[in-house]
């Protein structure tokens, strides 16, 4: 049977299911609250739900299979659930767990009344992945960028994405896991721009090893991306079912088109067993940045060619051997991963949307003993934290101990920075920078005055990048990063602190504390220029948090009695907000947007049309620590864990995941 397509059922539409709650098998005192559909397939439905715990609310899907399906065909229904739940489950033993695929959360059964008959149906709870305006599938996202500019991905855009996916084929094969069914529209984006993800879901037809498959001689998986051994060839299944499908995908990322431009079975065996390909130039909607390479689409033809080869072993025996075959090629737009002027525009369209009314949800309460001295966010609303007990991680309903052997000698994390989906910057009080991965610590660079520690850092280490760093006497410096050697220090006259930086564009830094005098101090750093010039700052005893959007030339700083200053491109505005409230974080979304944050208030500076407070919770004393703002979604922490989240639902092009 081929996969079966979505009916038509209104996102949001109620069913039988609506409103009930299922209760976890895996957690005591978890339920499940089913709140709308999200879409519906032949063996199951999706439903947006409500995490309902103890330690708050959390967004999630419930995918439960449909009554007919359990009364038919008991087994099957038992097993397509069980497929997935293995094949998701054996990828969230590590924490973090892999961004690249969506994360399953719970299992479970519910008993059911079908036409007189007490049916038991099964149920797995999948992360939530928000899409925001952009949508939520790669295909939607894709179509977003063809309709608004005119082209597909550009290379930078689509290296992320290649690499993206890569890794998350790798993480599934390394399980002993093959996916079957690899689409546009199983794959989930959220974020955007360098917190951009792409995580693989939709795992219905997987067949993990050691599970047997179900649908005997049945034909599984999507035309045009399905491989031939599928199609009913005599060659087994494999990872390089996989590939093929990851191939017809690269050129639907590329060119807004499909690689086999076919409905069935039948035109998909006589299109696949063709030696002729599908060019990247023939596309009218393929990127003008990589249309002027013409040897990088010709070598990309190439690969695309061999890994969708009729005979499995002619293709790359890895998604990783994949991938390096086509990163090179689009590697002269992916340095620095900064979005293109072309995305910055789409984005802004965004901005026309209406202004929906967005509902708060405490995830997780206050109040607990361990306290975050810094955050980094990825796109999905996911945080690596260092704390007072070491490094922690936020996975949407929980805070995880991270293991972090190795790092005693280094000295208490001083910061926390995300460099990929997968990778953080930390930066040490003994002066080392450090990245931290799944696969453990690596030191990167260490400043070479050992009497400095560092306090905070942003750029980029292999381009240009600038750390605060102070001396034993906590007098201030600044350290430019280039060409992978430190510069010399520059000791930041006026101030005496620093409490963050952050890059304003491709030259400039914004840098932010307490001046000698005991108030605000700002001040625009050019580290090749090796100068400082303090800029206007609001009243206020200090400022002490920093966000950007570089791609914007935009950066904002928050601190004390409602301080804040604004930097973008050669203009400085500084202002204190209504009614003074002290300000700790600071956040930018996607389309300009800025967001800030202090003891039980959060305010939003919508389009430029000045400073409104959204949320006030005077129970919520301990202030926010950091901010997560995307298109659509806001997440706000406190120093003692908290979790506050806003999802505006009605800008989420969502669909099952």
């Amino acid at each position: 049977m081929l996969a079966p397509m979505r009916q038509p059922v209104p996102s949001g539409a109620r069913t039988p299911f609506t409103g009930m709650t299922f209760a976890s098998d895996l957690h005591p005192g978890v339920r499940y609250r089913l709140e709308h559909v999200l879409g519906q397939g032949g063996t199951a439905v999706a439903y947006f739900a409500t995490r309902l715990a103890s330690d708050g609310e959390s967004p999630a899907v419930v995918k439960i299979i449909q009554p007919r399906i359990a009364v038919e065909s008991s087994d099957i229904a038992l097993t397509i659930i069980k497929k997935e739940a293995v094949a998701l489950g054996r990828l969230n033993e590590q924490v973090p767990p892999t961004p690249h695929v969506v994360r399953l959360m719970d299992t479970g059964t519910t008993d059911y009344e079908y036409f007189a008959r007490q049916v038991s149906l099964p149920w797995i709870a999948l992360e939530y992945v928000h899409g925001g305006g952009e949508g939520t599938t790669l295909e939607e996202r894709v179509d977003y960028a063809v309709k608004h500019t005119g082209y597909a991905f550009d290379p930078a855009r689509a290296a992320r994405a290649i690499d993206s996916l890569a890794r998350g084929l790798a993480e599934i094969h390394s399980v002993g896991v093959v996916h079957r069914d690899l689409t546009p529209g199983n794959v989930l984006c959220c974020g955007a721009g360098e917190t951009e993800l792409y995580k693989i879901s939709d795992f219905g037809i997987a067949r993990p090893s050691g599970l047997a498959a179900t649908f005997g001689d049945a034909i599984v998986g999507t035309p045009g991306y399905v491989a031939p051994e599928q199609l009913g060839g005599n060659s087994p299944l494999s990872i390089q079912s996989d590939i093929f499908s990851f191939a017809a995908i690269v050129y639907y990322l590329l060119t807004g088109q499909r690689y086999f431009d076919v409905s069935s079975p039948t035109q998909a065996i006589i299109a696949v067993g063709t030696p002729e390909r599908r060019s990247l130039l023939e596309a009218a909607t393929l990127s003008p940045e990589l249309r002027e390479r013409e040897a990088a689409c010709q070598a990309i033809d190439l690969a695309l060619a061999r890994a969708t080869a009729p005979n499995p072993p002619e293709r790359p025996g890895s998604a990783a051997l994949f991938s390096q075959s086509l990163l090179p090629w689009l590697a002269q737009d992916s340095a620095g991963v900064k979005p293109s002027r072309r995305w910055v525009t789409s984005m802004d369209l965004l901005r026309s949307e209406p202004e929906v009314s967005s509902s708060w949800v405490v995830r997780h309460p206050p109040g607990n003993d361990r306290l975050l001295t810094s955050v980094a966010w990825n796109g999905s609303g996911h945080c690596l934290a260092a704390s007072t007990r070491g490094l922690v991680y936020w996975d949407g309903t929980h805070w995880a101990v991270v293991p972090t052997e190795g790092l005693g000698d280094l000295g208490r994390v001083q910061f926390v920075r995300r460099l990929t989906a997968t990778s953080w910057l930390l930066g040490s009080e003994r002066g080392a920078l450090i990245e931290y991965s799944r696969g453990g610590l690596r030191e990167l660079a260490r400043l070479p005055d050992p009497a400095l520690s560092i306090v905070d850092a942003h750029g980029e280490l292999g381009d240009l990048a600038v750390i605060a760093a102070e001396d034993a006497s906590r007098r201030p410096y600044l350290i430019g990063h280039a060409a992978r050697r430190f510069m010399r220090p520059l000791p930041v006259e006026g101030a005496a602190s620093v409490s963050a930086v952050a890059r304003i564009d491709d030259a400039s830094w914004l840098v932010i504390g307490r001046s000698v005098e005991g108030k605000s101090y700002a001040a625009r750093y050019l580290p090749l220029e090796w100068t400082l010039s303090p800029i206007a700052t609001p009243e206020g005893r200090a400022l002490v948090a920093a966000a950007s959007r570089p791609e914007r030339g935009l950066a904002v700083a928050v601190g004390s009695d409602g301080g804040i200053v604004r930097v973008e491109r050669d203009k400085c505005a500084a202002i204190n907000v209504e009614g003074r409230p002290d300000l700790a974080a600071v956040a930018i979304d996607v389309v300009g947007n800025e967001w800030a944050a202090g003891a039980g208030c959060i305010w939003a500076n919508r389009a430029q049309r000045g400073w409104k407070r959204v949320w006030d919770n005077t129970t919520w004393r301990p202030p926010f620590i950091s901010l997560l703002a995307e298109s659509g979604m806001v997440v706000a922490v406190t120093v003692d864990s908290g979790v506050l989240e806003s999802r505006s639902l009605a800008t989420d092009k969502t669909r099952p995941a």
